[in-house]
């Protein structure tokens, strides 16, 4: 199946690559032994949208078959880092940053990002940002159905936010951007 433009997948990988630094960025979704690039952004964005990989390639496919985040600045020739993204892309990226997007399902998709701007290495708060981003892709990615059952309050959801504003104004800064593509969108 061709990925389509999903503008909830499209407003979290285009939160993450502008949250992080980083230069492009994708959604896989798992698909059966596959993973499919559902979302991209970044100038590889148009070619890689909907390519498919062996669902256990490279970094996306460690992280969705471990469930755990991985961050690096592998060294030439990282097997890492040359096979999944890098085999379609047909470079290997300075910088990688590729977390679980997790669902009351399972792991249901990976979110990577790629190359920081400057040539440094991914932190420890990008891979929180990454991550906080990737909770919300693996629910979308799910076909929301965690987010039909638990739905929060929009009073709770407004106090949230605002102790978010004011405990971590650079993680509000991305979360905001994804609640405004989404309102915008309807």
């Amino acid at each position: 199946m061709a990925a389509t433009h999903d503008p909830v997948l499209h407003a979290l990988i285009e939160a993450a690559v502008g949250g992080t630094g980083g230069t492009d960025g994708w959604i896989l979704a798992v698909r059966g032994e596959q993973l499919e690039v559902a979302a991209a952004t970044g100038p590889l964005a148009a070619s890689v949208l909907g390519v498919t990989i062996p669902g256990g390639a490279g970094t996306a496919g460690f992280v969705v078959a471990s469930g755990q985040p991985i961050a690096l600045a592998p060294h030439a020739g990282d097997p890492r880092a040359a096979e999944g993204m890098a085999s379609v892309t047909g470079r290997e990226p300075a910088s990688l940053l590729c977390v679980p997007c997790e669902s009351d399902d399972g792991v249901t998709g990976a979110l990577e990002v790629v190359d920081k701007a400057g040539g440094g290495a991914f932190t420890f708060d990008d891979v929180e940002l990454a991550t906080l981003l990737a909770g919300v892709a693996g629910i979308a990615l799910a076909g929301g159905r965690a987010a039909q059952t638990s739905a929060p309050d929009p009073s709770e959801l407004a106090g949230e936010l605002r102790r978010l504003a004011e405990s971590q104004p650079a993680r509000y800064a991305a979360v905001a951007t994804v609640v405004a593509a989404l309102l915008s969108n309807g």
